[in-house]
């Protein structure tokens, strides 16, 4: 049996050992943390994460890949947040808690992946250092896709982070689910002498990644700026602003808020109805956003001005008047793709003077402290009294961190790129590199996409 090494034992590597040991495959999940789950893994801490370069994270409770604070809650409802032969139980929440999707993951792994203990080897607080192509893979003869061939293609390494021992081993194949959500990318202007949190005189504010961010309750009565125009940057500032004494939210640009329950109006079609009789359908809003209005048309390569201004119009019917009366305001420019994040509060909190929306950019931070806002205006801002930053701006996958230099070379690989780091046949294989699949990495990694990665994996592997 050919043995396949998966990088990751979160949400997409666990899914990929189960496609792979349906296809006769035997998986071997390497996995930095203690235990399953990647980011869905709940954090056990309740003071702010702020680990130190001497530090090792695995020490603590709290898996390495843990992006997740207290309390969160899916933005996507559990009909996108399942794979596709594993439906959740009944009672669970239509939006789930970080608890519920690793208690979700941990059911799917004891169902398909440790039913038979010799199907599938876990390989836990094993952090790959190097993979790289044997001379023995052959391009040419691997297209063939002879399922029969147990050829090693790539050479193994890594540490074992308990003993402090390096290990190496061949494999058959490789399956690359490391998460694209991996490594916190900062403000550019960031670097070690701008970073206040070595600040000596306690005149500049703390600076943290959101991925550090754990509870509100470490904020009390303190002034916060929080950056970022995404998800998890307006689901912080209003889960922050339950302790904190000011709480200024600073966009890179305005998107349009969406809360997690879409509520539609249709007429009442049936021969009882009289008049401008409607009903209301109330569906979560990923089940409402996906619902086509006409017949798939083909791939959509570019963006015309017209068919954004047309996706705005049609985002705009599910916000109605509240953001465009609020201080937040409605995206300015249509001719623009949208830029949708999900939130029930934000925008409330915003017409209650609780969170001060500016639309800006960070871009540098005084001796004083003050912030140095970049407002699109001819004059620059500035802001004060600020006590932390938290900075939601973004990840990028850690491919570079293990993978060889020619394997980085034949994937054109960009590790400064935040959306497109590399460019892949589905997002899942290269042609001159057989045996190689990536499972989840891509920016918006949904379930049951990375699913149906797993399965095309599985096939040629």
């Amino acid at each position: 049996m050919i043995d396949v090494a998966i990088i990751g034992a979160g949400s997409a590597g666990l899914v990929a050992a189960r496609h792979l040991i349906s296809a006769g495959l035997r998986p071997v999940l390497f996995e930095a943390a203690k235990s399953i789950g990647g980011a869905w893994t709940p954090s056990s801490a309740t003071v702010l994460q702020t680990p130190s370069p001497g530090n090792k994270q695995d020490d603590d409770d709290d898996h390495p890949a843990n992006k997740m604070w207290n309390g969160m809650r899916t933005n996507l409802s559990k009909y996108t947040c399942q794979f596709t032969d594993f439906p959740w139980p009944e009672g669970t929440s239509t939006f789930p808690t970080v608890e519920e999707m690793h208690d979700y993951l941990q059911s799917y792994s004891d169902t398909f992946l440790l039913e038979d203990p010799s199907s599938c080897e876990f390989l836990m607080q094993c952090r790959v250092t190097n993979i790289e192509q044997l001379q023995s893979c052959d391009t040419a003869a691997a297209a063939a896709l002879d399922p029969d061939n147990e050829e090693a293609n790539y050479k193994v390494e890594w540490l074992d982070i308990d003993t402090q021992t390096t290990h190496c081993r061949d494999f058959g194949g490789v399956v690359i689910a490391s998460g694209f959500f991996h490594t916190p990318c900062m403000p550019s202007f960031l670097n070690d002498n701008t970073n206040s949190n070595n600040d000596s005189n306690g005149k500049r504010p703390q600076i943290i990644h959101s991925s550090q961010y754990r509870t509100h309750n470490h904020f009390k009565e303190k002034n916060i700026a929080v950056v970022g125009g995404s998800f998890s940057s307006l689901e912080i500032a209003a889960d922050v602003s339950k302790s904190a004494a000011r709480v200024v939210s600073i966009l890179p640009s305005i998107p349009w808020v969406i809360p997690r329950w879409i509520y539609k109006f249709h007429p009442l079609l049936s021969p009882e109805s009289v008049g401008n009789t409607k009903t209301i359908t109330i569906l979560p809003s990923d089940l409402a956003l996906y619902q086509r209005t006409e017949p798939f048309q083909g791939e959509v390569t570019e963006l015309t001005p017209e068919m954004c201004q047309e996706r705005h119009r049609y985002v705009q019917s599910f916000v109605g008047r509240k953001q465009r009366s609020s201080p937040l305001g409605e995206p300015a420019n249509w001719n623009e793709p949208t830029i949708v994040a999900i939130s029930d509060e934000y925008v409330d909190l915003v017409n209650e003077e609780k969170i001060k929306a500016i639309q800006g950019r960070l871009v540098g931070i005084d001796d004083d402290g003050r912030l140095q806002l970049d407002t699109n205006c001819d004059t620059s801002d500035t802001l004060s009294d600020i006590d932390y930053v938290i900075c939601a701006t973004g990840y990028k996958p850690n491919l570079h961190n293990f993978l060889s230099s020619e394997i980085l070379s034949t994937l054109d690989y960009d590790q400064e790129d935040k959306f497109s780091p590399l460019t892949l046949a589905y997002s899942t294989l290269h042609p001159s590199l057989p045996n190689l699949a990536f499972c989840g990495l891509y920016k918006g990694p949904y379930m049951g996409v990375v699913d149906l990665q797993a399965q095309l994996a599985a096939k040629l592997m």
